[in-house]
């Protein structure tokens, strides 16, 4: 799901990124057919016709040969977090985004347990009741990743990825 804040301007300049990377997409194929047609004796009809095809879109676009990938996209503008997910997640495998999303949530929840022991420890902490400090340590044990094990334990989805 896009974020509804983009900007016309963004959408078009997203639209000319694209266009140029299916291009650049489809001239390296070109490139591989072509080489393949000169080292085969025979490269039949169907490579012949299919690199015909290639060269006339090619040759009908209008293109930037300096195309920007999504990532150095991302770099350019404030990307929303849904944005960056949709690009890993079209580049990593799931397991690998996993072990990324638990490494930045690993060290998030060790910085609040962290704080909680701080505060758990204040010297004004003597003041409280035993039962509140006894709750106090309960949460710090159940979020410590180094007993509860890594966070988020599944992978989170954000936007469309969502719903699948």
């Amino acid at each position: 799901m896009k974020p509804s804040s983009q900007t016309p301007e963004r959408k078009a300049e997203r639209l000319r990124i694209e266009r140029d990377e299916i291009a650049a997409a489809a001239k390296r194929v070109s490139v591989c057919l072509q080489q393949f047609m000169d080292d085969t004796t025979d490269p039949g009809t169907e490579a012949l016709a299919a690199q015909y095809e290639l060269n006339r879109i090619l040759s009908l676009l209008s293109i930037d040969e300096n195309v920007i990938g999504e990532a150095q996209y991302l770099s350019r503008f404030s990307a929303t977090p849904s944005e960056i997910h949709h690009f890993l997640a079209n580049r990593l495998p799931e397991d690998v985004h996993l072990n990324y999303q638990q490494a930045i949530g690993q060290e998030a929840v060790r910085e609040a347990t962290d704080d909680l022991r701080a505060y758990r420890n204040h010297p004004d902490s003597g003041l409280m009741k035993q039962a509140w400090r006894t709750g106090v340590d309960d949460a710090i044990d159940q979020v410590d990743p180094d007993r509860a094990g890594p966070f988020p334990s599944e992978l989170i989805r954000f936007g469309e990825e969502a719903a699948r």
